[in-house]
């Protein structure tokens, strides 16, 4: 759709190029960890180690050294490895010899850069006067590409960010009158444990949670190693939270200015023009310093510009991805183009024949002083907006409501308000049992909230306790906060958002992806994880496993949680899982033995990737009824690699009534690029899908395929990942994820959530709800 002349799309990698393609060195047989660290402890300044296999490569950084083992000569192509290795080395050292400050060498190389002060910016004044620190963060690595026609190329990612912290300790806030209970602390680490010689601030230890304070003496919850800690010897964790919450106690006067010129100032490093910019100069910069020695042979310079990307399908080629045919009946006998809105629209979901409930009873509970705009805004849901259609000559969406739109033969909404003006959770928790105990049952229940229930943790937040009421029995619930009912500017797209995640959570199918059926059944599976413990640094690691199930056309089919289990028996715990799905699914499907059967899993959670990946090769090798392939497909967005398209003008955008331009330099959405045959970039924020002006260069997805899976066909995986981004049935808008990651991202927040309710059991999800989109 946008590949054109137009576009100049280029990567944040700056090619290198060597002044030789071959280096000398000693190879040593490989004996022990400890053999390898006192080699580096002996000889670090004259010599590279890097162990390879069963040996230790010795590579002389200066001339007349002898050499360590048996002499060899290594090539750049073949020894790529260890050509990449020798460059980050190189790196270090010649930042060192600069002053640079590193904060971390290994696996990322980060240097803080001290001389641009973002504090003094926003709050004015030195920053030594100020509670915070702020300072732009360049994080540095060496990577390869791996074309298919073509040579190895060689590069550094850079990529910026912003370190911040605290300037003043827990004993000074203190005294500005900052309540710091319940609050996590840092304090400096020993020094002798730190590999890197940089200023204690910029590398902090995290201790526990105020509990109490008595003089210069903090007590301390869910700690680490000690039960105190001395205010004075002690900082506050620098999460966003504390950073502002600490800028609006000490300058309330002019905090809202702050905020906005902290986020201008941040845009200035990370807003992708900036950004591209600032790679300028550090191109310009390493080329006054050219070349950099590796060894005594070996020395690199960059390239004048960063890594441009040709129109192609090879490994450092670009192109846009197509957007999906989606189906409106069983067959494909309606198939559309995206966008799917004015189709579903026009022909009905894709089950509207075949959805088994045509008449249903909705509950709304919501707040007595809030009837007027709950009436006003449930008859809108269920009848729709039909007067912006005469006022637009073009499709403005949910002119026909829920019940037309999803042709539905009778929806009665039920208003339920709280007794009385409490808002409480006690008051809620009673209307949920009284709507619950009513004759006729209900088939969902919409619940009104304020938008400041969502910073309620457990018991004292009204939605979860209302959530977990009704998903006790069984009964859907869909929150709308009373912020979103109150404004009218934007009420026609929160409706159609919300029938849309309404119908969903009924059991309807909306659309499907249009697929062209083969011989091989294919699933795709979604695995996350939640993080269940109580504490950060104290209670033991619990860990719940989730896998989401979508056939190959993108439905839902099913969502499978694990027990709740150690990080050591979480492995088994999710192969027991993976089992019991693929049993439900043979079940449904009558699939016969032989069958041919492809898996493919989606994985994000990258403190898990090897267990969980370990779960599915075992899962596979346990299934002998089928001809099976499979593919272990991580998905990560975090990672270095970041694309640019200089053509890329950005579009308008009115914010608070101004008319801004967001996204300039940003590529459409779709961009994809191979860096290799197991790994690629996928874009999925372009500057449309942007929320703000001010929002830093969006990353692509990494996509990389496991070493050990069946089915190796990259492309045919990041296209289905492409297309099951416009899969989410929460939003007619397609999402930064496929919905494999995002449905498992949403059910992960919940569960976290849902645990601190006395009454919540998850068991629930085993049963009634496993087959139900509850999370939307």
């Amino acid at each position: 759709m946008f590949q054109d002349s137009r576009n100049d799309i280029k990567l944040n990698f700056l090619p290198i190029r060597f002044n030789t393609g071959h280096f000398e060195g000693g190879e040593l047989p490989y004996e022990s960890d400890s053999q390898l660290k006192k080699l580096r402890i002996d000889h670090g300044d004259s010599y590279s180690f890097l162990r390879n296999s069963n040996f230790i490569e010795c590579i002389p950084l200066k001339e007349n050294l002898e050499t360590l083992g048996k002499k060899k000569t290594f090539s750049i192509i073949n020894d790529f490895t260890l050509a990449k290795r020798l460059v980050s080395d190189s790196l270090i050292r010649f930042l060192k010899e600069k002053s640079c400050e590193l904060s971390s060498i290994y696996p990322t190389i980060r240097m803080v850069y001290k001389e641009e002060d973002i504090v003094s910016k926003i709050v004015g004044g030195p920053q030594a006067e100020s509670p915070i620190f702020m300072h732009p963060l360049y994080e540095i690595e060496s990577r390869v590409i791996l074309p298919y026609k073509e040579g190895i190329k060689f590069g550094l990612i850079f990529n910026f960010s912003t370190i911040h912290g605290f300037n003043a300790t827990v004993s000074d806030l203190i005294k500005h009158g900052i309540n710091i209970l319940g609050r996590y602390l840092e304090e400096d680490r020993d020094i002798s444990l730190r590999h890197v010689p940089i200023e204690p601030k910029f590398d902090r230890r995290l201790v526990g949670k105020a509990e109490s304070v008595n003089g210069n003496i903090i007590k301390l919850s869910d700690f680490r190693d000690k039960s105190t800690v001395e205010a004075s010897k002690c900082f506050l964790e620098p999460r966003l939270e504390n950073i502002n919450y600490c800028l609006n106690s000490m300058f309330p006067d002019k905090y809202e200015q702050i905020i906005k010129k902290k986020q201008e100032e941040i845009f200035q490093i990370t807003g992708a023009k900036n950004y591209y910019e600032r790679l300028h100069k550090i191109i310009r910069w390493l080329k006054r310093n050219a070349p950099i020695k590796c060894s005594k042979d070996l020395s690199f310079e960059v390239a004048d510009e960063p890594f441009f990307l040709p129109g192609g399908r090879d490994a450092g080629n670009f192109r846009f991805l197509a957007s999906p045919t989606c189906v409106l009946r069983p067959g494909g006998s309606i198939t559309e183009k995206w966008p799917i809105d004015p189709h579903l629209e026009k022909n009905g979901p894709f089950d509207s024949e075949s959805f088994p409930k045509k008449t249903l009873r909705i509950a709304v509970i919501f707040p007595s002083r809030f009837k007027g705009e709950v009436e006003i805004f449930m008859r809108q849901f269920r009848d729709g907006i039909s007067e912006n259609n005469k006022k637009y000559n073009k499709f403005i969406p949910y002119s026909q409501g829920f019940l037309r739109k999803y042709r539905l033969t009778n929806c009665a909404i039920e208003l339920r308000s709280l007794d009385g003006n409490s808002e409480s959770p006690d008051s809620y928790r009673k209307k949920c049992l009284e709507v619950l105990a009513e004759d006729i049952p209900y088939d969902l229940a919409i619940v009104v909230i304020r938008e400041e229930f969502h910073k309620l943790r457990g018991k004292e937040n009204p939605y979860l306790i209302s959530k977990s009421i009704f998903m006790s029995q069984g009964l859907p619930v869909q929150e709308v906060e009373i912020e979103t009912i109150q404004d009218e500017r934007s009420r026609v797209y929160v409706l159609n958002n919300l029938s849309l995640a309404c119908y969903a959570k009924l059991g309807g199918i909306p659309w499907v992806l249009s697929s062209v059926q083969g011989l091989t059944h294919e699933l795709i599976f979604g695995i996350g994880s939640a993080i269940t413990a109580e504490g950060r640094l104290s209670s033991p690691e619990r860990v719940v496993g989730i896998t989401t199930v979508f056939s190959g056309d993108g439905n839902y089919l099913l969502t499978n949680v694990s027990r709740e289990v150690s990080f050591d028996d979480y492995q088994k715990s999710l192969l027991e899982v993976l089992h019991d799905t693929i049993n439900q699914i043979k079940k449904r499907y009558a699939w016969q033995p032989k069958d041919k059967v492809r898996m493919i899993f989606h994985q994000t959670f990258k403190k898990y990737k090897d267990t969980e990946a370990a779960a599915v090769k075992k899962f596979v090798s346990e299934i002998s009824d089928f001809d099976l392939e499979y593919a272990f497909v991580h998905i990560s967005r975090n990672h270095p690699w970041k694309l640019f398209d200089l053509n890329s003008k950005g579009i308008f955008d009115w914010e608070n009534g101004q008319k801004r331009i967001k996204g300039e330099y940003v590529p459409y959405r779709g961009c994809y690029v191979p860096l290799g045959p197991k790994a690629s970039l996928l874009s999925l924020t372009g500057p449309h899908q942007l929320k703000t002006h001010l929002q830093g260069c969006p990353e692509p997805l990494l996509i990389s395929l496991h070493k050990e899976s069946t089915f190796s066909s990259l492309d045919y995986v990041a296209e289905q990942i492409y297309k099951l981004s416009f899969m989410s049935w929460r939003s007619f808008f397609p999402s930064s994820v496929p919905v494999t990651v995002f449905y498992s991202d949403l059910i992960a927040n919940l569960l976290g959530l849902l645990k601190e309710i006395p009454q919540w059991n998850q068991d629930m999800l085993l049963t009634r709800l496993r087959e139900s989109r509850w999370f939307l």
